[in-house]
C-alpha cells in the first residue's frame, strides 16, 4: 500500500509522514528529495524558485509525476507499505497512480501563517529560518493561498483535506486516522 501525504507547505506534512512510517512500520520519502536527485541529474534546469500561483503549482506536479510514478512502481516491488510526502503532487495525480497502485491518501493545508509562527515552528524543514525576511513573508502570504488551492482541488476529486492552523496534534491525528482507516 502506498500512503500519499500531500498538501501546502509548512502545513506538517513530513511530521505526518513519519508519524504514519513509525506506526506501519515502513519507509518514507519526501518528495523534496526526490526532486532534488532529479534536479542535480538533469541537465535540463528545473525551475524551483518558490512561486505558489495554482498554474506553477500544477506545472510543477505535472512535470513530477513520471518520477512520481516511476518511484511508486519501483518502491512497491520492494516494501509492503511505503509513505510519500510532499508538495509535488496534486489530486489529479493521485487519481491517476490510484488506477494502478493501492493508493491512500491525505492532503494538509494551513489557512492562516504568519510571519511569527514561521519562525517560531521551523518543524523539519529548518531552512527556513535562515531564508530572507522578504522571503519568508512571501512564504508566510503564500501558504494560505496554496493551502485554499490545495481544498478546492480535494473538493473537485474527493480526497481529504485537514486544515492544520488550529490544534495541530489533533489535526494530524485526524489525518492519519483518516490515511490508515481501512488496514
Amino acid at each position: 500500500m502506498i500512503f500519499l501525504v500531500g498538501g501546502a507547505p509548512r502545513a506538517g506534512k513530513t511530521i505526518l509522514a513519519q508519524q504514519v512510517a513509525v506506526s506501519l512500520k515502513a519507509g518514507w520519502i519526501s518528495t523534496d528529495l526526490l526532486v532534488e536527485i532529479v534536479r542535480v541529474k538533469s541537465e535540463a534546469q528545473i525551475n524551483l524558485q518558490w512561486n505558489a500561483a495554482p498554474e506553477a503549482i500544477t506545472a510543477h506536479a505535472e512535470w513530477f509525476f513520471p518520477c512520481l510514478e516511476r518511484f511508486i512502481w519501483g518502491v512497491i516491488s520492494h516494501a509492503e507499505n511505503y509513505v510519500i510526502e510532499g508538495v509535488s503532487f496534486l489530486p489529479a495525480q493521485v487519481k491517476l497512480l490510484s488506477t494502478q497502485y493501492q493508493i491512500h491518501t491525505v492532503f494538509l493545508g494551513c489557512s492562516r501563517m504568519t510571519l511569527e509562527n514561521l519562525d517560531r515552528f521551523p518543524g523539519r524543514s529548518l531552512g527556513y529560518s535562515g531564508l530572507p525576511e522578504e522571503l519568508r513573508r512571501q512564504i508566510a502570504n503564500d501558504v494560505p493561498l496554496w493551502s485554499e488551492f490545495i481544498r478546492q482541488e480535494c473538493e473537485s476529486f474527493g480526497y481529504p483535506y485537514i486544515d492544520t492552523v488550529s490544534d495541530f496534534p489533533q489535526q494530524l491525528t485526524q489525518a492519519e486516522a483518516l490515511l490508515t482507516a481501512s488496514l
